[in-house]
């Protein structure tokens, strides 16, 4: 399974999830000619082939503002959930209902959602195909109960960590914001994210990915640092904020964990400020 994630971050959402010849994108926070962009400059098209269906997690902008001229670009169909009202793209596309806790499958791909919480109606997902089983776990102000459980049944995951707590204290947010993120309805900071991380510690999952994180109050080596300490025997990768990066999932049978690498970006120190 390769995932092409074109965008990770408030300023915009998508990935392309591609395996035994069918293809997913997975949230619409960009339009469909920067994902194009980003999607040859991972070294492949995405249009004439473009995509088998289209599944938006929820109704905020950075995953759901470039949803019409996307499906309209590929001609694919929509799946949403009940708690995303879109009336527009339900009037003019082909959409499809899909619901928590209940699996549904688009071409060669099982897909099954987890409600999570977020101050907008939010699903965590887990895509599988062929024995590989990947999840996603972003905007979610707390861990509830039953996501560890939820994507410990995944070979890889991408998670939020999107704030460090002393960062979002001393940084620039008014008092309003800093409330909606740190909120139990907000999102993830990165203990919290470690926390996670440590309960999947021992299930099939033997890597994360961190992603959706803060470009004011958080930074890579924070987020990396945070998370490696709690879950060690777990290999870490961080996604920047915003840019393109191919995710090659393996099944754990094929996982050598002897052989595994913990690491971040590259020229990336633990402490470095930027993003």
């Amino acid at each position: 399974m390769r995932i092409w994630l074109l965008s990770s971050g408030s300023s915009g959402n998508a990935a392309i999830v591609e395996a035994a010849g069918g293809r997913l994108l997975i949230d619409a926070g960009i339009g469909p000619r920067v994902a194009a962009t980003r999607m040859r400059q991972l070294g492949a098209d995405l249009f004439p082939r473009g995509v088998d269906a289209i599944i938006v997690t929820h109704q905020h902008g950075d995953h759901i503002a470039h949803l019409e001229p996307l499906a309209r670009a590929a001609r694919a169909p929509i799946f949403l959930h009940a708690g995303i009202t879109a009336l527009r793209a339900r009037r003019r596309f082909d959409v499809r209902p899909y619901v928590a806790g209940t699996a549904f499958q688009v071409g060669p791909f099982e897909i099954l959602a987890e409600s999570v919480p977020h101050d907008a109606p939010q699903v965590a997902l887990r895509v599988s195909v062929g024995g590989v089983a990947f999840g996603l776990a972003t905007d979610l102000g707390h861990v509830p109960a039953g996501l560890a459980a939820f994507l410990g049944t995944c070979d890889e995951a991408l998670i939020e960590a999107n704030y460090c707590p002393v960062m979002m204290h001393e940084g620039p947010y008014p008092p309003h914001l800093r409330s909606r993120v740190t909120g139990r309805f907000g999102h993830l900071a990165n203990d919290q994210t470690a926390s996670l991380a440590k309960s999947l510690v021992g299930t099939r999952v033997h890597r994360l990915w961190l992603g959706h994180l803060s470009r004011v109050n958080n930074t890579p080596g924070l987020a990396y640092a945070a998370v490696t300490a709690a879950a060690p025997e777990l290999a870490i990768e961080v996604i920047h904020h915003g840019m393109p990066r191919v995710l090659d999932v393996e099944a754990r049978s094929r996982h050598l964990v002897a052989g595994r690498q913990m690491r971040l970006p590259l020229a990336l120190a633990p402490h470095s400020p930027s993003e």
